[in-house]
């Protein structure tokens, strides 16, 4: 439309009043209680000044609201007939707007179609990664943003995406799962592989946990085999020591009958081939039974037994 010319014409109000005399008297007035000072007997006094004061200051106001609303009467007819104004403008702004709207509106909706297409092509097989509602940019609405530059866009993000989830899935860990879930949630490349980087920390000292036990068990096994070792040979010689003891005992046995034996007449000795050994407390399959006749003194023939023992040597001692 033609533009509207609207023509004002408006006279300055004109406010007269005894302004500078009413300061005067007021500035004289109210000199005389600076520096006042009241005390309990001139308290009804300073009750009576501070009334007028107020009474005073009271009566001002009253004058100044009057002036005002005198001058607001023209303002107010003023802006009364404005605002009918306004109303005839506004119906047909209202009606062109709305319709402006809806085409704005059905431009959005149409773009928004074009965008899921675009959308459908660009992420294909990442799009549970990268959810339309989720990524959608307000600026994609807007006319001056071409469906070019959102496609660039959407293939940028289905890149990074493809890229992120190929390092993730690289690391072959055994919660790769979960950190697709993660990822899946927040497009967070960091919170996932924090997640991944958590378990693997927690299952390295597991498998650490576990290689120091199995250590200790086997050291404890060890040493119980050493023990055991070590308690059979303990065994092994008291068993020898004990055997030694009990045929140094019969040495001693023999010894005091071979002093006894001494003492008497000697006999001829003859070999009986019956005594030839076959009773033996245990098997000589390698072996041979010789008999000899020992002319000794006791101390020599305690000697000479206590070699047979250190050697192995199974005797038997005879009187002769």
């Amino acid at each position: 439309m033609n533009e509207l010319k609207i023509e004002i014409s408006q006279e300055p109000a004109v406010i007269r009043c005894n302004f500078e005399d009413v300061k005067a008297k007021l500035s004289e007035k109210m000199a005389e209680y600076q520096g006042a000072v009241f005390t309990e007997e001139s308290k009804s006094v300073a009750k009576a000044e501070l009334a007028s004061l107020r009474k005073t200051r009271e009566e001002v106001e009253k004058r100044r609201k009057e002036v005002k609303a005198q001058c607001l009467v023209p303002y107010n007819d003023f802006e009364e007939k404005v605002k009918e104004l306004l109303e005839i403008i506004d119906e047909p702004i209202c009606l062109i707007d709305s319709q402006l709207k809806e085409m704005e509106a059905e431009r959005i909706r149409k773009r928004h179609g074009d965008v899921e297409k675009l959308y459908a092509e660009c992420t294909g097989e990442w799009a549970e990664y990268l959810p339309l509602k989720e990524i959608y940019v307000k600026k994609w609405d807007n006319a001056t943003t071409s469906l070019k530059q959102i496609e660039k866009e959407l293939l940028a993000m289905a890149e990074k995406v493809a890229s992120e989830i190929g390092i993730i899935r690289n690391t072959q860990s055994e919660v790769v799962e979960d950190a697709l879930q993660v990822y899946q949630k927040s497009r967070d490349l960091g919170a996932a592989l924090t997640r991944i980087n958590i378990y693997e920390d927690n299952k390295k000292r597991a498998l650490e946990a576990e290689r120091i036990r199995r250590e200790q068990e086997e050291e404890k096994r060890r040493q119980a085999e050493i023990e055991r070792a070590r308690e059979e040979e303990r065994k092994k010689i008291e068993e020898i020591a004990r055997v030694r003891e009990e045929e140094r005992k019969k040495a001693e046995e023999a010894l005091k009958a071979a002093t006894v034996a001494a003492q008497e007449p000697e006999v001829p000795f003859t070999l009986d081939d019956s005594e030839d050994g076959d009773d033996l407390p245990f098997p000589q399959p390698q072996t041979v039974t010789m008999w000899y006749k020992v002319v000794v003194t006791p101390e020599e023939l305690e000697q000479v037994e206590i070699a047979f023992n250190s050697i192995g040597i199974y005797f038997e001692r005879r009187q002769a």
